[in-house]
């Protein structure tokens, strides 16, 4: 399997990599529930298998499309005040959430390509988290 397996897998089955990844990253840091409090779940599934797809993407193609998105949406959370400090954390609780919902089908090589492809959407937002910018 690679990334981009990997993305069309979670996209058949979003609810359930969702839901296991918000209940891991939240149980895991409490510190971020409260960025969440209000937060519709069902549309935060929605927006991160986006994200994911977009990250993908970003990685594989580089489209200017798919950076200036990373852009604003790192100008979002700036916005919403979710701390840099949470972005590994969150990164991390992803990686963990992936390997339990590809089973057998996860590797190292999978693992690495999801870890330079969230830290290179990482590095893109932080441009916008640093800068504003807007659709």
């Amino acid at each position: 399997m690679d990334i981009n397996e990997s993305v069309e897998a979670i996209l058949s089955d979003k609810q359930v990599m969702c839901e296991l990844f918000f209940r891991r990253f939240l149980e895991k840091h409490p510190e971020a529930r409260q960025y969440f409090a209000d937060a519709d779940m069902t549309k935060q599934a929605n927006f991160l298998t986006i994200a994911l797809a977009i990250i993908e993407d970003h990685y594989e193609h580089e489209y200017r499309t798919t950076e200036h998105y990373l852009k604003v949406l790192g100008t979002r959370h700036r916005k919403w005040g979710i701390p840099v400090e949470l972005y590994a954390p969150f990164r991390d609780c992803l990686l963990e959430t992936m390997a339990e919902f590809h089973g057998d089908d996860w590797t190292e090589e999978l693992a690495g390509q999801w870890r330079k492809a969230i830290d290179k959407a990482t590095e893109t937002m932080l441009e916008g988290y640093d800068h504003t910018y807007i659709y």
